[in-house]
């Protein structure tokens, strides 16, 4: 009836505005804490357009993509759910097992099945299989209920957004507006990060790993609470896509060692504690990368691999290209400066506008363009320089600058297609956007009256004198 997808059933009709109801009440009284009214309802609205992303996301994917990664982990968190309702003590069980395999005694729930995914194979990967191990618990809360599964991972993903905004609040509160809509608001993030996917559980652990070490080092405090969403979410990210830890790392730890330079008042002795600061996370990043994916699973992010893997990935995308018309590209290249360089343009800027070829492809190419546009004004205006003195000017910036393009050149150059890549490379999008926003506005210029309004700007506004 009402022609409704696979994944829905008439009985969300009840199920869904309960769901909705019960994170409403919650949220709305963690909210509450806050005594700042206007964060009160810039949070509140974000709430509201996390909600409607997750409502989006199941109409397009059951209706337009009809299927796809999502509806595969809604069938394997109902194969879980079948294996808890024979045993109940199939619920530890399942936290305990890595990966789905022959060996496991939960392999005949996902071999006998109605799906027409391959869910079997698909979970013998250790991260494939956290998703529906994340979503579990809710769909025996919610009776399978696909869309109520789906608000709770955008949920988790919201959650971590808001710590973004609060980490970015701290040190930037006159640029709140700008923190809103790059953490908030931003519709790729809000779109991807919305679904029953891999990618709301890791854009919302950057956000608990990045509030963490803010809190411990920073604010010193909460402590023991930082240090168990740390564990918690970066186990999650290890598993599911660890190579965002890769990148996350040696930016944190540049951050952090910047924010001790602080203290120092002599100018000569700080010039050398950056430069200390710059050379220890270049070898601490090539340690990490190299030695912590020393396993047989992970030696593709290796620095001595990348390129090889770049290069297969390519041939494999240009074949695919060339057989079937889609969205696939090619950075068209095997320099690995070149191969770094239009892997950072891909992640930012592409599709352009003749490679859009679907829907999200084309509202991904309008965000790329509002992200090349912004880029190019600041650099043309100021120059590429003073560009990276700005970026390199304040911790937090360096953080973001670092991160988000260590992580852009990565996705770029090794994702599938423009449909991968949209949802890969949701992490670093708020913190990129926010430097340039930031660097934009403290260089003193102006925004076009459109993005004045977007931003909520109604009178004109100063430049606002900030010490980096």
């Amino acid at each position: 009836m009402f022609f409704l997808a696979s994944f829905l059933t008439p009985a969300d009709f009840f199920v869904v505005p309960l769901c909705f109801l019960v994170l409403l009440m919650f949220f709305s009284v963690v909210v509450r804490k806050y005594k700042d009214e206007k964060i009160r309802k810039i949070f509140l609205r974000a709430f509201y357009f996390k909600m409607a992303c997750t409502l989006l996301f199941t109409l397009v994917t059951g209706y337009y993509y009809k299927g796809g990664d999502s509806e595969m982990y809604y069938y394997c968190i109902q194969h879980l759910q079948d294996a808890v309702m024979d045993d109940p003590d199939n619920f530890v069980k399942i936290y305990m097992t890595k990966a789905i395999n022959v060996k496991t005694p939960l392999m005949n729930y996902f071999i006998f099945t109605d799906s027409p995914y391959p869910d079997f194979e698909a979970m013998h990967d250790p991260g494939n299989f956290w998703v529906p191990k994340f979503g579990l618990p809710f769909s025996l809360i919610f009776n399978q209920s696909y869309i109520s599964i789906a608000m709770f991972f955008s949920f988790f993903a919201l959650g971590g957004a808001i710590r973004l905004f609060k980490f970015f609040y701290h040190y930037f509160p006159q640029y709140y507006r700008e923190i809103a809509v790059a953490t908030l608001f931003l519709p790729s993030v809000g779109y991807w990060s919305a679904g029953i996917i891999k990618d709301p559980i890791c854009f919302g652990a950057v956000g608990y790993i990045v509030y963490g070490f803010f809190n411990m080092f920073i604010r010193r405090r909460k402590y023991l609470s930082s240090l168990i969403w740390i564990g918690i979410t970066g186990t999650l990210v290890y598993f599911i896509k660890v190579y965002i830890l890769l990148a996350l790392a040696p930016a944190i730890v540049l951050w952090l060692f910047s924010e001790f330079n602080k203290v120092v008042q002599n100018k000569t002795l700080r010039r050398i504690m950056t430069f200390l600061t710059l050379s220890i996370g270049a070898v601490l990043a090539v340690l990490l990368v190299n030695y912590a994916t020393s396993s047989e699973s992970l030696k593709a992010f290796r620095f001595d691999t990348i390129t090889e893997t770049s290069a297969q990935n390519r041939a494999i995308y240009e074949e695919f290209g060339e057989k079937y018309e889609g969205s696939y590209y090619s950075v068209g290249t095997s320099n690995p400066v070149l191969l770094f360089l239009n892997g950072i343009a891909a992640t930012f800027f592409r599709p352009f506008i003749w490679e859009v070829n679907g829907i999200t492809a084309f509202f991904s190419a309008i965000e790329g363009f509002f992200f090349l546009c912004m880029t190019l004004v600041l650099i043309y205006k100021k120059g590429l320089i003073n560009f990276f003195k700005k970026a390199f000017s304040h911790p937090v910036l360096m953080m973001c600058f670092i991160f988000s393009i260590i992580f852009a050149a990565a996705v770029g150059s090794t994702a599938l297609n423009f449909g991968s890549l949209s949802r890969y490379k949701i992490p670093c999008l708020p913190f990129y956007l926010l430097m340039v926003l930031i660097i934009y506005r403290n260089a003193g210029l102006t925004y076009p009256t459109w993005l004045k309004r977007l931003f909520g700007y109604r009178q004109p506004f100063r430049r606002v004198k900030q010490a980096f």
